[in-house]
């Protein structure tokens, strides 16, 4: 005889798991020391020395600096240097020039494939969001949305997109991590809600209602980056 709630099911909330490459663990240590400022602006990363300090291959660490440094984290130079890349003033301008622009076209480009199914990871990104905002987590916060941007750029289904947003957004936000040493806004919870506003009008508004919206939220964010940063 069964045993009292032998049919029963419990709910309990859990994470999807990931089967992450070595490359990809490595990569995700090296970008969460630069988010976290134990990585600063400048510093030099010696392949061999790592590549022992993690006891794996140095071709493998080589894979992983180069994919971080496609997202603008790090700059090799001629001599085969590698160091974390350091940006200026300027340089977070003129990169908020091209992103505002080539976000706010992926924006509207994806409101196509915008449906309950397809933002259902972005709104539960959010959610990462709200929950590291209230933790006051500024840097799990902000890993939480760059995985937002990645979503919302996947929705256009345009590889060339990507590729060219992604530099546009990793760096400049460790620059400013790094670079600011009391948080940007004072409610991070207000940033979520931000961005659950875009998913709310991509489900509902025009696609050309999503980019003005997406523009504009960026425009404001880089004021107010810009204020604290020249203060």
């Amino acid at each position: 005889m069964a045993g009292p709630g032998a049919n029963a099911e419990t709910e309990f909330e859990v994470k999807p798991i990931r089967a992450l490459t070595l490359k990809s663990q490595i990569a995700h240590q090296l970008r969460t020391a630069i988010l976290q400022g134990r990585l600063g602006p400048g510093t030099r990363v010696v392949e061999s020395r790592l590549a022992k300090q993690l006891g794996v291959a140095q071709t493998t660490v080589r894979e992983a600096i180069l994919e971080l440094e496609n997202q603008g984290l790090f700059i090799k130079y001629v001599n085969r240097e590698t160091r974390v890349r350091k940006l200026t003033i300027a340089d977070l301008s003129d990169l908020f020039r091209v992103r505002v622009q080539l976000e706010g076209l992926a924006v509207e480009i994806g409101h196509a494939n915008a449906n309950e199914t397809t933002l259902a990871p972005l709104y539960q990104t959010v959610e990462e969001m709200r929950r590291s905002a209230r933790r006051e987590e500024i840097s799990e916060f902000y890993r939480f949305d760059i995985e937002f941007h990645r979503q919302l750029w996947c929705l256009a289904q345009n590889g060339f997109l990507e590729k060219s947003l992604a530099p546009l957004l990793v760096g400049p936000i460790a620059f400013v991590l790094a670079g600011v040493p009391a948080p940007i806004v004072s409610n991070y919870v207000q940033v979520a809600e931000d961005h659950a506003q875009i998913l709310d009008v991509l489900r509902r508004e025009s696609a050309a209602d999503a980019r003005r919206l997406m523009q504009r939220k960026l425009t404001d964010w880089h004021e107010l980056q810009m204020q604290t940063l020249t203060k």
